[in-house]
């Protein structure tokens, strides 16, 4: 049996994603064979699509780090799942597949009260905003939050988990349109250009950055006295998902280097997150997986903007970077 994969044979454009038919694995012992419904779409894959993500694997590889779908067999000494169980699994690259056969500690059971879709949105994002949220910055009742990418797959769910927890949320937008959907969530909403502009908005106690390289210095001037701030991305150093060193380097550079020396007259703390590598250490595997159980005790639900057929991959990934999309992007499989 075959089932098909979309590869990254070359850097460059989303046109060269390529879908291509390869020999289904059946599982090993303590394996899970997954029939894929959908896979989810990061940001991620559009900067390894473009040569620049250090932790990609050598070309061609299948990028992908979540789906969700029916479990179509599995290996010797797997319990808890059996054929035809509804899942969801993180898989750490391959996720762009009809069928995926990963380690049984990699799956889990979808949420009672999310459907594969939204199942398919949750893994990288949910994993990342608690990550940062809960064993980084850890934010309490009271705190005040900036969630700078606000519309996107983490941002959604970071304003939900904050709010759970008792804090005062702001959102950011590039787009005054995508005001009133942060605003739908329970939080404030600001343009990015009306923040800047209005020094009022100041004293948070924690900031969620995703554009990195100059947006780190100014942001940081806002925080309170013990206040933290969790970058979680460079998206500043791409535009419209062109393949660009000059931009790349630039945002490189205007990353600031941060002085302990300073930091002790600042009291406040900045942290960089790169949820996807926490993933391969074997103790966090697990741990990360428990704490899923807060997704239906808090009634979290990631938000889809868009689905597209597997086969239209390339423009999944226009959407992403040029950042229409609020919410996740999913690929569907037939």
């Amino acid at each position: 049996m075959t089932h098909q994969q979309i590869a990254i044979e070359t850097f460059g454009a989303a046109s060269t994603l390529r879908l291509r038919d390869q020999p289904a694995r059946p599982p090993g012992p303590g394996e899970v064979a997954i029939d894929v419904k959908y896979s989810g779409v990061n940001f991620a894959d559009i900067q390894m699509r473009l040569g620049f993500y250090p932790d990609a694997p050598k070309r061609p590889f299948v990028p992908g780090y979540e789906v969700s779908g029916h479990v179509a067999a599995v290996g010797a000494g797997v319990t808890g799942f059996r054929a035809g169980d509804a899942v969801v699994a993180g898989t750490y690259f391959g996720g762009y597949a009809s069928q995926v056969t990963i380690d049984a500690a990699q799956v889990f059971p979808l949420p009672r009260h999310l459907d594969l879709e939204s199942g398919a949105a949750l893994p990288v994002n949910y994993f990342t905003a608690r990550l940062a949220l809960h064993e980084m910055a850890r934010v309490r009742a009271g705190d005040k939050v900036l969630i700078e990418c606000a519309t996107g797959g983490v941002g959604v769910l970071a304003i939900q988990m904050a709010r759970a927890l008792g804090a005062e949320v702001t959102g950011l937008t590039t787009s005054a349109h995508k005001k009133p959907f942060i605003e739908g969530l329970g939080a404030r909403a600001f343009t990015v250009e009306e923040f800047k502009a209005d020094p009022a908005l100041t004293g948070y106690d924690f900031i969620l950055n995703a554009s990195g390289g100059a947006e780190i210095k100014p942001q940081r001037a806002r925080l309170a006295i013990t206040g933290r701030m969790v970058c979680i991305g460079i998206s500043s150093g791409l535009k419209d998902g062109k393949r660009s060193f000059w931009r790349i380097g630039l945002a490189a550079l205007r990353t600031p280097r941060i002085s302990v020396l300073k930091l002790f007259d600042q009291n406040s703390g900045i942290y960089a997150l790169n949820a996807l590598r926490v993933l391969q250490d074997p103790t966090w595997v697990p741990r990360l997986t428990q704490s899923l159980g807060e997704v239906a005790e808090l009634d979290l639900r990631p938000h889809v903007g868009k689905v597209f057929a597997a086969s239209e991959a390339a423009a999944a990934h226009e959407l992403l970077q040029t950042k229409g999309a609020t919410g996740k992007v999913l690929l569907a499989w037939s």
